[in-house]
């Protein structure tokens, strides 16, 4: 039978024209309670008195009064643009984290970013949320134990510009907030790490040239804390893989076309360090290590990299497109009710790996997305990728991006081992409007390629692999009157066998089926169902199912916790049911 973990367990770059509002204008959604309580919220930069403590040095400086870089070499330069934040004065105390056993997104956070159409049941303040939603909230925050970098960088400037409160979360002063035990601070910093996955703030990223990037920030940063528009700068590898943000606090002249970025950079605390930029060649480059002999801890990209972006934090302010969810709602944000943000006119599919293998998405037209023979392409229309950033250890970091592909297209997945040098565990999620679809445990050797069919609704999914390994299969869905969590294990398979759902919402009924194959399986099945009396859940181990045989799983005729499952055999595949049977209950819980 599936533990919880594995019925819930999952593994979001083009730029736009600017959705951007003077950062002021917009409310910072209200953090979720915590115990009764909220943080205070300034509902606009014009509100914080500009004397404060946090915001007392937000005159530009002299030159000779800039802080020293970790190097030691105090910036020689004139800054020709100056926020006034100073990582020493404003930034966290503690470096970047991941995986440390912080708590990260929650079911009410999630309610706070998307509203209440995110829950299947809500009781008192306690959001129950949706399976599809279950899904993505543990996808996004299982890729935050690699560094909460974004977060930081997002909340480290909203806290300077007056739209929260340090105060709120335990502390009168940024530096003075500690991570331990605070959980409404790690809930907070992973809510804004959160919003570069999310539509609008994601499809406002602005990529420019280096010396693009450069001017805009000139722009923005002279304005101050509350005149122009606040970003956090972020970069990767040339592979588009390491992503990092950062804070950018002001720009410094060094001369011969020289300028260096300055930045807080959430990975050395209170130390000011710099990015180079030469507007000559349009180059850039960012050392991430104390010992300048280290060449692979240096991040560098030219004008056709695009890799050094300015990720804007206006339109993370307001409620965010639900990308999991089957239709637009009304909810609430901190007592107040609120329209839901505009949906966008393409929707997408959006497919993560959790693993070592590479992905290579390809539609009916033979077009890719992915690595092809380890080189990443991008040649289906409309289709993109990004690399979420995460920050600890980034020059390691091989994670594969996240692919969003239009939810018209169908499409097929290749999991990819040739360039694994040993066995490794993988799980696949696709997650789209209404729905999500996971494959775990998918065991691949060096040199092993399975494939993965999905139909763009959710509603066909087709697993064959060619080892003998039993992967496990989960459906997600939303319905008007309840929603459904599905789980499919292949006890038994033989090699190069496939796994085959098939889902019908109207009618109501699974489908499992071992058309095409050779041998016998028998499989596992459990269905978990959610509406307003709460959360029910049917278990069957040991189900039977001969070569070329169709199940049906009416899971719309099951009476509920205890009862038995209604079966409908199709001996042959032939479309006609040759048997029905029911099969027992054995569990009303999803096991821990």
């Amino acid at each position: 039978m599936f533990t919880r973990r594995q019925l819930h367990r999952v593994s979001v770059t083009v730029a736009a024209a600017f959705l951007l509002a003077a950062c002021g204008s917009a409310t910072v959604p209200t953090p979720a309670p915590t115990e009764g309580e909220s943080p205070a919220v300034v509902e606009s930069a014009a509100e914080t008195p500009t004397a404060s403590a946090e915001r007392a040095d937000a005159k530009a400086p002299d030159a000779a009064a800039t802080p020293a870089t970790e190097s030691g070499t105090a910036p020689n330069g004139a800054f020709v643009s100056d926020l006034g934040f100073r990582p020493e004065t404003h930034g966290f105390a503690f470096p970047n984290y991941g995986g440390q056993g912080e708590t990260n997104l929650t079911p009410n956070d999630a309610r706070r970013m998307f509203g209440d159409q995110v829950c299947a049941q809500i009781n008192g303040d306690t959001c129950l949320l949706t399976p599809p939603a279950t899904q993505w909230l543990e996808q996004i925050n299982s890729s935050m134990t690699g560094g909460h970098c974004e977060g930081m960088a997002v909340l480290s400037n909203l806290f300077y510009t007056g739209q929260l409160k340090p105060s709120a979360f335990g502390a009168e002063t940024v530096p003075g907030l500690t991570l331990d035990g605070n959980e409404l601070l790690q809930r907070e910093i992973a809510y804004w790490f959160t919003t570069q996955a999310t539509l609008p703030a994601r499809e406002a990223i602005v990529q420019q040239t280096p010396s693009g990037v450069l001017n805009t920030l000139i722009t923005s940063l002279a304005a101050g804390p509350s005149g122009g528009q606040q970003f956090a700068v972020g970069f990767y590898k040339r592979d588009r893989s390491g992503g990092h943000a950062v804070t950018p606090f002001a720009v410094e002249d060094r001369g011969n076309g020289i300028y260096w970025i300055m930045i807080y950079d959430n990975n050395y605390p209170g130390v000011a360090r710099a990015i180079e930029v030469n507007t000559t060649s349009d180059t850039w480059q960012y050392s991430g290590s104390t010992n300048p002999n280290e060449p692979n801890d240096t991040y560098e990209g030219d004008a056709n990299t695009k890799t050094l972006e300015l990720a804007p934090i206006a339109p993370r302010l307001s409620p965010q497109q639900c990308p999991f969810c089957a239709a637009t709602a009304a909810g609430y944000l901190g007592g107040r009710l609120f329209a839901p943000a505009p949906q966008a006119s393409q929707k997408f599919n959006q497919v993560w790996l959790e693993g070592s293998a590479d992905l290579l998405i390809s539609d009916a037209q033979g077009r890719s997305i992915g690595f092809k023979n380890g080189v990443f392409v991008n040649e289906i229309p409309g289709a993109q990728s990004n690399a979420n950033k995460f920050g600890v250890n980034v020059w390691n970091s091989t994670a594969e991006p996240v692919y969003y592909v239009p939810s018209n297209i169908d499409f097929s997945i290749s999991i990819d081992g040739s360039r694994l040098q040993e066995a490794t565990s993988s799980t696949v999620t696709m997650i789209g409007p209404g729905y999500a679809l996971e494959v775990s445990d998918i065991v691949l050797e060096p040199g092993q390629v399975d494939t993965l069919d999905v139909a763009p609704d959710g509603s066909l999914l087709s697993y064959r692999t060619e080892t003998g390994e039993t992967p496990l299969i989960l459906v997600a869905i939303e319905t008007k009157a309840s929603d459904y969590l599905f789980g499919v294990y292949g006890e038994e398979m033989a090699p190069g066998e496939a796994l085959n759902l098939s889902l019908d919402i109207k009618k109501g009924w699974l489908s499992v089926d071992a058309i095409d194959n050779a041998s016998a399986g028998s499989y596992s099945l459990q269905v978990a169902k959610y509406d307003d009396e709460g959360e029910q859940v049917f278990g069957a181990e040991g189900v039977k199912l001969a070569a070329e045989d169709v199940l049906y799983v009416e899971y719309l005729k099951w009476p509920g916790n205890g009862q038995p499952m209604t079966l409908d055999l199709d001996k042959g595949g032939d479309g006609s049911v040759d048997e029905t049977i029911e099969v027992a209950d054995v569990t009303d819980t999803l096991k821990q």
